[in-house]
This record gives structure tokens, sequence and C-alpha cells, in this order.
């Protein structure tokens, strides 16, 4: 196994675990732009500690900045939408899945914008992937 798989199996985990604690502070009915501001404030701390332990100083590019903040704007609208609809008395078992149909759209994308080759074999992973998704959510 590669270095990003293994990367990716990583972020796997930090992802689950982190939209399952969405799922607690919507349960908790918490307000979400609080949380979020709190959240914001941590992830940040890690950019900065991350600088200090790789030692590079703050550098990008203002193509960089403008995706940073598309990215930051789009993951913030996502994570009030989810803690928002957990608040409502969705059931994670529903919202995760139909959530994680995202991940048509980022393959969809990185095949155009990337010209990543289609091959059959990821066409039938991503097409247990949906359907697992679907199942799940029925």
């Amino acid at each position: 196994m590669n270095v990003s798989v293994v990367l990716a199996v990583v972020s796997l985990f930090a992802f689950g675990v982190g939209s399952f604690v969405w799922q607690i502070v919507g349960a908790k009915q918490v307000y979400a732009p609080s949380y979020m501001i709190v959240e914001g404030i941590v992830f940040a701390f890690v950019g900065v500690l991350l600088h200090f332990v790789e030692r590079k100083s703050f550098n990008l590019s203002y193509e960089s900045i403008r995706y940073a903040v598309l990215a930051g704007l789009l993951a913030g609208i996502a994570v009030y939408a989810l803690i928002l609809a957990f608040s409502m008395g969705g059931a994670g078992s529903v919202i995760f899945p139909v959530s994680r149909l995202g991940m048509i759209i980022s393959v969809a994308l990185a095949i155009i914008v990337f010209n990543e080759p289609i091959t059959s074999t990821k066409v039938l992973g991503l097409g247990l992937g949906i359907s697992s998704i679907i199942v799940l959510s029925s």
C-alpha cells in the first residue's frame, strides 16, 4: 500500500469520527455557528502547529488563497447543514450516506479537471460505493 493510500485511510478515520461528533453536537442542540467557530480555531491552530513542526513559512499564491476561501466557504455550509440536519432529528444512518454522495462530484471533477483515466476497476469501485450508500440510507 503506498503512502497516499495510507494517508487517505487516516483521513477516512478522522473524517468519520469528526462527522460523528457533528451528529453528537446536533443531537445535543448545540448552536452550530458557535461550535463552528471553535472548530475553526482548532483547525487553524493545527495549521500553525504544522508550520512550526515542518519549519515552513506561510506561503500561498493568490490563486491558492481563492481556492482556500472557496473550500472554507463550502466546508462551512456543509458542516452547518449537517449539524442542522442532526438537530432536527435526522438519523446518522441516513444523513451520512446521503452527504457522502458528494464523492460522485469529487470523482467527476477529478476526471474532468485532471484528466484522470476512467478504468473499469474505478467504475466498479465507485458503483459499489454508491450502491452501499444507497442501501445504507434506505
